[in-house]
């Protein structure tokens, strides 16, 4: 390179060197000294309502199956919108940054167990109650419920890993869920 293309480029060179050094000055100004929680226990209890509305309806529409295909529809539905319910839950239990603090623990902990620590075990309940009328749709049936499962291994996973009073409670709530959904899992299966 000539002295003379070298003396053209050195001020476009300096000129996105100081492009990348502010950049770099930017960005090292814009993140935060301490990270803020945006997810609350309200967030997480919110998330839990969500599943448990889902739960719910799923309930009543095993209650209202009685055959066929255009019934088994809103099944489906069902299992689709506690799915993404769960997901976001994850997400959030995830996102956040810091443990819960001994109160939000416990009220995340009292509402999961009076919550979808009753509503899943009783819809699961229904579920094995009419196994004879689903038993055409067992492959469809079992990878909902595995489905299911595995969401709720990962979201309560995640959300144990956050509390930090009433843990063995909260444990406890999980194992319930994680029986009842074992249990149709396995009639489902045979």
């Amino acid at each position: 390179m000539t002295t003379y293309a070298r003396k053209k480029l050195l001020p476009h060179i300096m000129r996105f060197q100081l492009l990348v050094s502010s950049l770099l000055a930017w960005t090292a100004a814009a993140v935060p000294l301490q990270a803020r929680d945006i997810i609350t226990a309200q967030t997480l209890i919110s998330d839990i309502k969500g599943i448990d509305d889902g739960v719910n309806a799923l309930t009543a529409s095993i209650k209202a199956y009685d055959g066929g295909l255009i019934k088994e529809l809103p099944i489906g539905a069902d299992i689709t919108a506690i799915h993404i319910a769960n997901r976001k839950g994850f997400l959030d239990a995830n996102l956040r940054a810091t443990p819960f603090n001994a109160a939000d623990s416990t009220a995340i902990v009292e509402y999961t167990a009076s919550s979808v620590g009753v509503d899943i075990p009783a819809s699961v309940d229904v579920l094995k109650a009419k196994y004879d009328v689903f038993e055409n749709q067992k492959v469809v049936i079992l990878a909902g419920l595995k489905l299911l499962k595995n969401d709720h291994d990962t979201f309560s996973a995640a959300l144990v890993a956050k509390i930090t009073a009433d843990k063995e409670n909260g444990v406890a709530a999980v194992a319930v869920i994680d029986d009842a959904l074992q249990s149709a899992i396995d009639l489902y299966s045979s």
